[in-house]
């Protein structure tokens, strides 16, 4: 029976952290003087020479739900990297909730979900395993988990509906699968920012609205979701705020563009990734096989 999103609603409950709950007043407005989520400052980034971000600024207030549109190659998914300190910079700054990005070390409230990525031959990992590495930033090294770590994995996976797989390789699963693992395991640390790299992709119709659904509880309760979008799709009614980037620089900010051509056609549906052209190996996001493993993407820690 083909798995699907359709309790991810249902079973996810968002619990608010310290970090959150004094950012806001008590009627659920934001706090005077609350520092950007996100912050971007004429930043520039560049693979092997080839500028892929030119000069991008932009600010993201917390308990915004925000997406990043544009085309293959346009630098929106190198963007997302940047803010979360995968890809460097060549110049420029980011800053996370007010702090600089080499400083930031609260990395507890990110909640990161890569594009579905492969790799052959790694060591394999069970679902639940892959899913429980989203608490690494909240737990101390090398401390077991607690009852409450333990409890925020099996939310997770019920909120995916793949709490029976848990005990299955990721390698087993198909790649939608594979991309609810990755939700899963944003969600096992109960962040308070989410940044969301295509989480649409590869996902049916039917999933992808409850994703939207899901996205929008999130929003309401304060969250701020920053997600790396091809299309809108079913989340059109939850985007807040569109930044539209082409050629690494930053041509629309505001609400979101109508959708064009092939994606404005009447009852289409976006379940195509999109590998970025940029990325160092392009054929890692090749799903024509089962994956040996999820090649993870992890924010900086140090």
């Amino acid at each position: 029976m083909r798995a699907t999103l359709g309790n991810f609603d249902n079973h996810f409950r968002f619990r608010h952290n310290e970090a959150v709950s004094a950012q806001f007043t008590g009627d659920g407005a934001q706090s005077p003087g609350t520092p950007p989520a996100f912050q971007a400052i004429d930043a520039y980034a560049a693979y092997d020479g080839v500028t892929v971000l030119n000069g991008v600024s932009i600010d993201i207030p917390v308990g915004q739900t925000m997406a990043v549109l544009g085309p293959n190659g346009s630098g929106k998914s190198t963007l997302m990297r940047a803010m979360l300190g995968i890809v460097p910079l060549a110049s420029g700054e980011i800053r996370v909730h007010g702090t600089p990005l080499r400083r930031f070390r609260d990395w507890k409230r990110m909640g990161y979900v890569p594009q579905r990525l492969t790799a052959g031959g790694a060591v394999p990992a069970t679902v639940r395993e892959i899913v429980a590495s989203g608490q690494v930033a909240r737990r101390r090294r090398l401390s077991w988990p607690t009852r409450d770590d333990r409890a925020a994995v099996d939310e997770a996976l019920a909120a995916v509906d793949l709490s029976d797989r848990a005990g299955d390789a990721v390698r087993e699963l198909s790649g939608g699968q594979q991309q609810r693992v990755l939700i899963a395991r944003a969600l096992a640390g109960r962040p308070d920012t989410f940044v969301m790299d295509e989480p649409m992709a590869g996902v049916d119709a039917e999933n992808q609205r409850a994703l939207a659904k899901a996205i929008a509880r999130l929003r309401d309760q304060g969250s701020t979701v920053v997600l790396v979008l091809h299309e809108l799709g079913p989340l059109e009614e939850v985007i807040e705020r569109a930044v539209v980037l082409e050629h690494g620089r930053v041509v629309h900010d505001g609400e979101a563009p109508e959708a064009t051509g092939e994606c404005a056609r009447p009852g289409h549906e976006h379940q195509h990734p999109h590998p970025d052209p940029n990325d160092p190996d392009p054929n890692s996001a090749d799903t024509s096989t089962p994956a040996e493993m999820i090649r993870l993407e992890v924010p900086r820690r140090d």
